[in-house]
């Protein structure tokens, strides 16, 4: 499968991609999983299922070596609970991996859809969707653009092997998105999501010097993602947690 238009290696590299990887992204994005039918021509009913950290490493695995087997490599960024099942070991399980990427064009995403699904083949407890993009279907291009180029600057790898690479989503990214969920209530509030966000802004502050974060900082997270946070959770119930977890407060 060919890739994007040539570029120098350096300007390769300062985009976060190498020879060989499949780069910029077309106007209109294709989504993962694509719309799939049965032998019928109906439309596949998407089944979601609780995958162990080990199983899903197999099927990394398995789609990282699909994809260098084409001769070429795909790094993507993920959101939730892959970053805590395979990197920070927070979970022993997860339903899927959740990935985005500014960089990340339609033949790269019909190669990756092809992996997944030949993964599945192989690894029947996973669901139908246990790599998608969901998360990107809600960010704005200019969003997309700078948490791609965070992710990779912060260089949390989550998975790299030969065909593919994970990049985690920047942490306060994904701590403001945490407690908005939270905020915001409803039928997406899971019960792991006030540890996740615990957790989350501890990798930041020690990504950081383990300096505590001023509050006026992680409210202008929540101004700048378009997210819901107030001083109220940062100083009682995430401080409150992270004394007890770390001795000391997360946020001043």
């Amino acid at each position: 499968m060919g890739c994007g238009p040539s570029k120098p290696r350096h300007q390769q590299q300062q985009a976060g991609l190498e020879i060989g990887d499949i780069g910029a992204p077309q106007d209109i994005q294709i989504h993962i999983p694509r719309n799939r039918t049965d032998q019928h021509g109906m439309p596949v009913q998407q089944v979601t299922r609780d995958i162990s950290s080990d199983t899903l490493l197999a099927a990394l695995n398995h789609v990282s070596a699909y994809v260098a087997g084409r001769g070429q490599h795909i790094s993507v960024i993920a959101v939730g609970g892959a970053v805590n099942t395979l990197y920070l070991r927070s979970r022993a399980a997860t339903h899927d991996v959740d990935i985005f990427g500014s960089d990340f064009n339609n033949q790269a995403r019909m190669l990756l859809d092809e992996a997944m699904l030949d993964a599945q083949r192989h690894y029947p407890g996973l669901g139908t969707d246990w790599i998608n993009t969901e998360a990107q279907m809600w960010m704005a291009g200019p969003l997309h653009h700078e948490l791609t180029a965070g992710a990779r600057q912060q260089n949390v790898r989550v998975f790299d092997s030969a065909g593919l690479t994970i990049h985690a989503a920047p942490w306060e990214y994904a701590f403001s998105a945490k407690l908005s969920r939270i905020l915001t209530g409803g039928n997406q509030v899971r019960p792991y999501d006030f540890d996740d966000a615990v957790t989350y802004i501890h990798e930041y502050i020690h990504g950081h010097g383990n300096q505590p974060v001023p509050v006026a900082t992680a409210l202008g997270w929540s101004r700048h993602y378009h997210q819901q946070m107030n001083e109220n959770i940062l100083r009682n119930r995430v401080n409150t947690e992270y004394r007890r977890r770390y001795g000391v407060n997360a946020f001043v």
